[in-house]
């Protein structure tokens, strides 16, 4: 339209000026006449060199377009890896040098290590699998957990018909009795809240529960932690133990040497390097306590927090960590007296890769004062036993945990472990003659992942334990299991 009007204006200028002016004083014979047709011709000069100027302007502008590319390519920012952003990014997703490579792609049959506080609350997937978005915010939610059915068969009478625990193996036994029991106790659910803040950085929220409450119908809460940073409140693993450490195990109680608790705290950690982390907590204090002595019987109280403070390295083919705890033993007396003893311990685990896709975790915790953090002596009242009979007052007793598990990869899909661990406790002279005293827990098995998120195994445990007077029991067990967990499994992660 403006080249068209362009056109008619050039054409009318062209004419008004090629007229003589006599020959418009003849036809027109009006001086007036004359001069509004010279306006006429003025405005629709400026017209025209306005219009000049525009089409210059556009073909300015279609000669940069045409020395750009066809199709420009969009450019976008990148989210970095391990961000709220980069939930389910297309391509492959860079570890944090806090985790490292082997740590994060170990599996293990319970899954425990996805729920581990880690620093800057850095996943173990980058990618956020099984990660949505809630509708209307910016927090994203992972539904996780899994079912699982246990199937279990006792060669000799084994305490728990549900869990693997040498101390709890009656003694003396009875002979010929067998035990078959089907367990859905181990069956989790979990939701792993991410809330994005520009000022606090990732925040998490995680809960996590399963059925081994007071009975087989009860739900008990195993996690429920907020972390803000490096700063966690609530109850998770302790900071004495390693969570990626954890065996193997189709038994759902693991090797009972190992340092395993689940215990309220306050958490800080922060960074020695780009992998080397420090965290201390302050946890929540429970003095396990219980013997009975002719003068005295022992009332258990908790003076103060446990202290623990904790060391991880990582590195690409694994992880090496130390932890120390501090605590106090105390009990009240019947006569009104009250005593408290030092308890301290150190944990130090390593988990490296060896062999192809195979790995070996070793864990070794020893010192005074420590049961309540072992799981074979963990509730048995022997953190401090009774050190003399003229002189009532309680000693710390030594204990020591041992923890090993070798597993092999036959397939991508096909696994086995060989697990061994041991417990240890000295006792005081007064202590009571059954009194736990020391036992071994060892199993060997084969975990196959036919499809997706299923998986399937059959185990062989076998343990041994000894009383303070020297009475001793064994079990064999077989246990068969099936699990199906509720976020897809990747299975080419080896």
């Amino acid at each position: 339209m403006k080249a068209n009007g362009l056109c008619l204006s050039a054409t009318l200028i062209m004419i008004v000026t090629l007229t003589p002016v006599s020959t418009l004083g003849q036809s027109q014979n009006s001086t007036n006449e004359i001069r509004e047709l010279r306006k006429l011709v003025e405005e629709m000069r400026a017209q025209m060199s306005e219009m000049q100027t525009e089409i210059a302007e556009l073909k300015g502008a279609r000669l940069k377009a045409s020395a750009q590319p066809a199709t420009a390519p969009i450019v976008s920012a990148t989210p970095q890896q391990g961000t709220i952003e980069a939930a389910q990014p297309s391509q492959e997703s860079a570890l944090s040098p806090q985790v490292g490579e082997a740590t994060a792609e170990r599996q293990e049959f319970g899954e425990d290590a996805a729920a581990a506080p880690r620093f800057d609350n850095f996943p173990l997937d980058p990618k956020y699998t099984g990660f949505f978005k809630l509708p209307g915010t910016q927090t994203i939610l992972k539904i996780g957990g899994f079912f699982k059915t246990d199937f279990i068969y006792d060669l000799k009478p084994a305490g728990n018909t549900f869990l693997f625990i040498p101390s709890s193996f009656p003694i003396p036994q009875v002979p010929g009795v067998y035990d078959t029991n089907v367990s859905i106790r181990p069956t989790r659910l979990s939701l792993d809240f991410r809330i994005p803040s520009s000022a606090l950085g990732e925040v998490r929220l995680y809960l996590e529960g399963d059925m081994f409450g007071t009975n087989a119908t009860t739900p008990r809460l195993r996690h429920a932690y907020a972390q803000v940073r490096n700063l966690l409140i609530g109850q998770t693993w302790t900071n004495f133990m390693d969570p990626d450490v954890i065996a193997d195990s189709l038994d759902f109680r693991g090797p009972n040497g190992m340092v395993l608790l689940l215990n309220p705290q306050i958490r800080y950690g922060f960074a020695l390097g780009s992998s080397t982390t420090i965290s201390l907590s302050a946890e929540r204090p429970s003095s396990d306590v219980f013997f009975q002595t002719p003068q005295f019987a022992a009332q258990p109280n908790s003076p103060s927090p446990d202290g623990t403070i904790r060391l991880l390295r990582n590195f690409e083919r694994g992880h090496f960590q130390v932890a120390g705890l501090f605590r106090s033993v105390a009990a009240y007396l019947p006569d009104g007296r009250a005593d408290s003893v030092f308890g301290w311990g150190v944990n130090t685990s390593l988990g490296v890769n060896t062999i192809g896709t195979d790995n070996l975790i070793v864990a070794v915790a020893s010192g005074r004062g420590i049961s309540r953090y072992i799981q074979d002596t963990s509730g048995l009242g022997i953190d401090a036993e009774p050190a003399s009979g003229t002189s009532p007052h309680l000693k710390a007793t030594p204990a020591v945990g041992i923890e090993a598990d070798y597993q092999h990869y036959w397939l991508k899909t096909l696994r086995s472990n060989a697990i061994y661990s041991y417990a240890d406790v000295i006792n005081t002279d007064f202590a009571a003659p059954t009194t736990y005293n020391h036992a071994t827990y060892t199993g060997a098995n084969l975990i196959w992942n036919p499809y997706g998120s299923l998986n399937v195994g059959a185990e062989f445990l076998y343990g041994w334990t000894m009383l303070q007077n020297g009475q001793k029991a064994n079990a064999p067990r077989i246990q068969f299991s099936a699990k199906y967990s509720f976020v897809k499994v990747d299975q080419n992660q080896k």
